[in-house]
């Protein structure tokens, strides 16, 4: 064979190797789904039609489960407590505006490389309908450095994409619940009430400096610094830590403390107080003790009916906030329940003995010599 074929035949075959990597290539790249830049991940998810949702991470002990209650949710490790639907929907926003960048690969053996399996991925995400069927869900690895982004894929399909700005995911269970309890405007506050093992105690709102007194003071004592304002103002903020069903708190709590907070328009917060073990215990319930009924004459000025208003609006959101908080115990900070149970004499000092008063100086009447 002369030089000229063996040239002619080296030819041919990189050709025919070239050609057989294109239509390699070209067949690959049919079979592959058409990626449309910044497409939804999860298309067609009717909000309504979730019943349950699911959230896992790497960390097994980091498990949420949103179970549908009317209107609302709740998380089942939580013992069925209300749901933060703000959180809910957040979740949702987030899963949602996921949005692709480019497709990568639709072979299961490369999930585990690419981190979307359920085992390597830093979260899971699945919805169910009330069937118990799952609707979709969604699957993201843990972020990538080079390039910034992550995988994610349905975890109805094989599908994987690299995604940018991939979303920060709670994965607590704690972290869908709205762990506020009370916020009380501290000018709306008539009286305080503390009690305790040792004793009880009444702080009053006056319109007189400090704002505040002891009923009755002691005598010879006063207050030693501000801590009688933590007191009366300590519902100006009351959060828990967590939370669970009466019937699943620990045996024996004690609630010998309470804190009694009377507003201006007659509402009522009673905090029972408990502690065991280092942990801080707390029940929540509101009254309104202004139970005259409430009637509109003809003759009522704007004023009244407005003043009439408002005293049903308290009544209404005193009955909801007992019937809501009612059969739960919360876990709060050590520092809130110390504001919770002062004793009175952390709030007293002895009056200083008033200074001695030097006598007057007079100045000698000059005698006259003449």
């Amino acid at each position: 064979m002369t030089d000229r074929k063996l040239v002619i035949l080296a030819i041919a075959a990189v050709i025919m190797t070239g050609w057989a990597v294109l239509q390699s290539r070209l067949a690959d790249r049919a079979g592959r789904r058409p990626t449309v830049l910044r497409a939804p991940l999860v298309q067609g998810l009717d909000p309504d039609a979730i019943a349950q949702i699911t959230i896992t991470s790497q960390d097994p002990e980091q498990t949420v489960t949103l179970s549908r209650a009317n209107s609302g949710f709740r998380v089942d490790q939580k013992d069925r407590y209300p749901a933060d639907i703000r959180a809910v929907n957040r979740l949702l926003s987030h899963c949602l505006n996921i949005r692709l960048t480019e497709y990568i690969t639709d072979n299961p053996a490369n999930h585990a490389d690419l981190s979307v399996t359920e085992q390597t991925a830093r979260y899971t995400v699945r919805f169910y309908d009330s069937d118990g069927q799952e609707i979709t869900g969604v699957i993201i690895s843990p972020t990538q450095s080079d390039p910034e982004g992550a995988y994610a894929r349905l975890t109805t399909d094989d599908a994987t994409y690299f995604i940018q700005s991939p979303p920060f995911l709670q994965t607590r269970p704690i972290s869908y619940v709205d762990t506020t309890l009370l916020q009380v405007d501290r000018n709306a506050i008539s009286s305080v009430m503390v009690r305790g093992p040792d004793g009880d105690y009444v702080l009053l709102a006056s319109d007189n400096e400090p704002g505040i007194y002891l009923d009755p003071m002691p005598d010879g004592m006063q207050f030693e610094g501000t801590a009688y304002r933590t007191v009366f103002g300590a519902l100006s903020t009351l959060r828990f830590e967590d939370v669970t069903a009466a019937r699943n708190a620990p045996d024996g709590l004690e609630f010998n403390h309470s804190y009694v907070c009377r507003l201006e328009d007659t509402t009522v917060y009673t905090i029972m107080l408990a502690q065991d073990d280092g942990t801080f215990y707390a029940t929540v319930t509101a009254d309104f003790m202004d139970t005259a009924a409430v009637q509109v004459g003809a003759d009522d000025s704007p004023e009244t009916l407005q003043q009439k208003e408002a005293k049903l609006l308290a009544m209404d959101a005193a009955e909801m906030f007992a019937r809501r908080h009612d059969g739960w115990v919360y876990t709060i900070s050590s520092a809130k329940f110390e504001d919770l149970t002062q004793p009175m004499e952390a709030l007293l000092e002895e009056k200083p003995e008033p200074e001695p008063q030097e006598p007057e100086q007079t100045e000698p009447i000059a005698e006259d010599t003449e």
